[in-house]
Parts: C-alpha cells; structure tokens; sequence
C-alpha cells in the first residue's frame, strides 16, 4: 500500500514550498513588471496600483496555503496508527506546510511597508 501512494506523499510533502515557489516567482515578476509601466504613480484609493496587486496575489498565495494547512491537517488526524508511514508522511507534510506558512509570511511582509520601485 506504501508503495501504490508514495508519489502522492512526495506531492502533497512539497505541495508548500510549490506554493511558495510560485509566490516569489509572481511576486518578483509583477514587481518588474509593475515598475516598468508605472504602477506605484498610480493609485487605487489611498495605495498605489502597484502595491494592491503585490498584496492581492501576497493574499491570494496565503489563502491557498491556508486551504493545503487545513486539508494536511485533516489527512494527519485520521492516519492510522497501524500505518506507520502514511501517519510519518502526514505530519511531515504539515510540518512543511506549516514551514511554508511562515516562510511566505515573513518574506513578503516588506510589501506592506517598503516602497517598490527605487
């Protein structure tokens, strides 16, 4: 049985750090990107253009990492204690989920106060 879902186990194991991945990625592109045409001269309400899409995709990275800590977390609680290595994969992913938590947390906690463009 370990054998059929250890791909899957490796997946959801580095499912976080994707998401992260993904975050820096978009985040460091749109902030080119932003700069290049603009952006942070032009304003939505009381921020600028350039910073409301840097906190919206910071947000919208957060929120599914959210979704990936509630449903690992779901996936340890109903481990087996008979299946000693589905209950190892199943903490292990929540602790890197956690990990993944924190580390997009304090990464881009900058673009709520650092200016974008120099």
């Amino acid at each position: 049985m370990i054998g059929d879902r250890s791909a899957a186990n490796l997946l959801v194991l580095v499912a976080g750090l994707v998401i992260w991945s993904s975050a820096f990625v978009s985040l460091y592109a749109l902030l080119s990107v932003g700069c290049a045409f603009g952006w942070e001269a032009r304003s939505i309400g009381p921020i600028s253009v350039q910073r409301a899409v840097l906190l919206a995709v910071w947000m919208g990275h957060l929120a599914v990492l959210a979704l990936l800590v509630a449903w690992v977390w779901r996936r340890a609680r109903r481990a087996k204690g008979d299946e000693e290595m589905a209950g190892f994969f199943a903490r292990t992913a929540l602790g890197a989920a956690g990990v993944s938590v924190a580390v997009t947390l304090v990464n881009y906690a900058p673009i709520i106060g650092l200016s974008a463009c120099l």
